[in-house]
């Protein structure tokens, strides 16, 4: 078959695929409709979820999943546009990690509020302003992240799904490497790099801004200076990459939570978080821990927070495998709640798995 039948049939294939597009994108404004009556949350994990694994396991190539799910992710966008008009806000401004984790999980097509502070994503999402955010909740290199886990205690909203997004950085500017005199960047991110600055530029200033987007605005104007951000944050502000990948360790990955104002049932491969206000008394948190070992349920993060109540006050950050209304979870968090002066639920979500 020669080349120009070759685009006919090409052609024809794209003439179906997007008459099958819409007649699903149809479908999806039935169920938007349904949604509306039955006031359900529009943007539903667990089914998301379940897509991902069906097109996986439907997918016989040679396209990859990777490409499928790229695919699909803009797909149920648009489908989820139709069904009602979203927004996601998230620690801004555009050209964020958290921005590009937003884009990963929701797709193009969704509207998005840039916001100052992770306070703010909350409180938007609190407020009904947003209809979910996007937190930084933890990283490999770093650990949890307080800020993000500090609003938990003060703010009542829920986590509906995880978002786990390997970081690169990379060093930017418009001037030669030896050129160099200042780098900004954001705090976490000359954490993450620590050993490779010190061993590449032992006299540079490096600076301090609120996020990789506003340093990378800076050395773009700025002479003689370099950012390290995204390397898709290059392309916006007309950066030069210099050295990409310069994060010292190369399993560098930051968990991220949607926030929503309520999180979806059971998938079989899901997490749970928990908050719990213990009694400042030896043996506190070993009381609530006893439960989890009792019914067998893998811890996967525990984190102690000051209640900002009472000096030396502390509530406990708990993560694990399992969904709330699991039976053995169930009966391991009865347990916990007799144990501690308070226990919240924040939110149980499918595990993510998919491909970034």
């Amino acid at each position: 078959m020669n080349l120009n039948k070759l685009r006919g049939k090409i052609d024809a294939l794209d003439s179906k695929i997007i008459e099958l597009f819409n007649e699903r994108a149809n479908v999806a404004k039935e169920i938007g409709a349904i949604k509306k009556r039955t006031n359900a949350q529009v943007y539903a994990p667990d089914r998301e979820k379940k897509v991902y694994e069906r097109v996986s396991a439907k997918n016989k190539g040679p396209l990859s999943d990777k490409c499928l799910f790229a695919i699909y992710r803009e797909l149920m966008a648009g489908s989820l546009m139709l069904e009602k008009p979203i927004k996601v806000s998230f620690l801004g401004p555009v050209g964020t990690f958290s921005y590009f984790a937003a884009k990963g999980k929701f797709g193009a097509s969704i509207e998005y509020l840039p916001l100052n502070g992770i306070d703010s994503v909350f409180r938007e999402v609190s407020s009904e302003r947003a209809d979910y955010g996007i937190v930084p909740v933890e990283n490999t290199t770093e650990g949890g992240i307080r800020e993000t886990l500090n609003m938990f205690v003060e703010c009542d909203v829920k986590i509906c799904a995880e978002i786990i997004m390997p970081v690169h950085h990379n060093l930017m500017a418009n001037c030669k490497i030896s050129e160099i005199k200042k780098i900004y960047s954001k705090p976490q991110a000359f954490a993450q790099c620590r050993l490779w600055l010190a061993d590449n530029f032992e006299k540079i200033d490096l600076l301090d801004v609120g996020s990789t987007t506003e340093a990378a605005k800076i050395a773009a104007k700025s002479k003689n200076a370099a950012a390290i951000a995204h390397s898709e944050v290059a392309r916006i502000y007309g950066l030069k990459i210099l050295r990409r990948n310069i994060e010292d360790y190369g399993n560098n990955i930051t968990r991220f939570f949607v926030l929503s104002r309520e999180f979806p049932p059971r998938t079989g491969n899901d997490k749970t978080a928990i908050m719990c206000h213990t009694k400042n008394e030896t043996g506190a948190l070993l009381k609530i821990l006893e439960p989890f070992k009792k019914h067998s349920i893998n811890l996967t993060d525990i984190e102690p927070l000051p209640t900002r109540k009472k000096a030396w006050d502390y509530c406990f950050f708990i993560d694990f495998v399992g969904h709330a209304s699991d039976e053995k979870v169930k009966r391991a968090l009865k347990d916990v709640s007799k144990r501690c002066i308070d226990m919240k639920i924040m939110g149980s979500f499918p595990a993510d798995n998919t491909i970034r």
